[in-house]
């Protein structure tokens, strides 16, 4: 058998065979990827420059850029012009086990979360909205975060809450708490369960300028309807997360609940699509402090409810 030639580009040193019946830049994008997933080479890492490469890999440098354009296709490297082909942080695996918030869900996984308070006021609601949470008036109050993952914006939160609770929250201590544990600790609402459904979904220009990215762009949708131990619907949340940072996962079992797969046409319950996805005031546009300190929070007023 033909022992994997080396390529001397770091050790563990990532090599490829050369026998297996694969053209050779396929070989080496398996290579490296296979190497970026077990975390020899790192987020942010530099890769050589592509003329090393193919010195290294005894290739041409054709065959390089062939191989590195697969890696950008998979999304694991990004290449920027004159500087070189950097590795990109992987995607944040998102899964649907037992009920947590999302910040739960982040520090579990290890990585660091910002979340920054975009606006907290009273908004009308539609009709379909109004009958999922069973309001007794056509008004909600609308929550707009905006979660940092890594300090890198990952989602654009929009969270509808009866005016009998969110008559009660400080919003402002939410940029350092989660909303479930503010809903337990400062209001007493134990949370029972949710029904949340996720969805394939495209950014538009708003939520684009959001996330950092282009107006177009893959996202996923999140919809997740909260109770409490009693069957009162507490929180209507829905969640846009950039598609290219989160992959969905499940532990599934053949006596277990599973997951679901059903068409858009079969789930109105999902989004209304009528409405915009933020509707109340926001700041225009999020804060981004210098990587070495902390975003400093403005102070945010108690919303007044309007008079009919």
């Amino acid at each position: 058998m033909t022992r994997p030639e080396p390529t001397g580009l770091r050790l563990p040193s990532i090599s490829f065979r050369r026998d297996d019946g694969l053209p050779k830049y396929i070989a080496i994008s398996r290579a490296i990827a296979l190497a970026i997933v077990e975390q020899e080479l790192e987020p942010g890492e530099m890769l050589p420059p592509q003329k090393e490469l193919a010195e290294s890999f005894g290739v041409t440098l054709m065959t390089v850029r062939q191989a590195i354009q697969v890696l950008v296709e998979r999304g694991l490297v990004m290449t920027t012009q004159g500087k070189g082909t950097y590795v990109r942080s992987q995607p944040y695996r998102l899964p649907l086990g037992s009920l947590a918030s999302f910040a739960a869900q982040i520090t579990d996984s290890g990585r660091s979360l910002r979340t920054e308070v975009l606006g907290y006021t009273l908004v009308t609601v539609s009709p379909i909205e109004q009958k999922r949470m069973s309001l007794p008036s056509d008004e909600a109050f609308e929550l707009v975060r905006l979660r940092y993952v890594d300090d890198e914006p990952l989602v654009l939160q929009t969270s509808l809450l009866p005016p009998a609770i969110g008559g009660g929250l400080d919003a402002a201590v939410l940029e350092n708490r989660s909303l479930y544990e503010v809903l337990y600790s400062d209001l007493g609402i134990r949370i029972d369960h949710a029904t949340e459904t996720l969805q394939a979904s495209l950014l538009d220009e708003d939520s684009a300028e959001m996330l950092r990215r282009r107006p177009g762009d893959a996202a996923l949708l999140s919809a997740r309807l909260t109770f409490d131990d009693g069957g009162r619907a507490v929180v209507d949340d829905r969640a846009l997360i950039a598609g290219d940072k989160v992959v969905v996962s499940a532990d599934r079992r053949p006596d277990g609940p599973g997951v679901s797969l059903m068409f858009t046409s079969d789930a109105p319950e999902v989004t209304d699509a009528s409405t915009p996805f933020v509707r109340g005031g926001r700041r225009t546009r999020p804060r981004t402090p210098p990587a070495h300190q902390p975003a400093q929070s403005e102070p945010l007023k108690k919303p007044v409810r309007k008079q009919k």
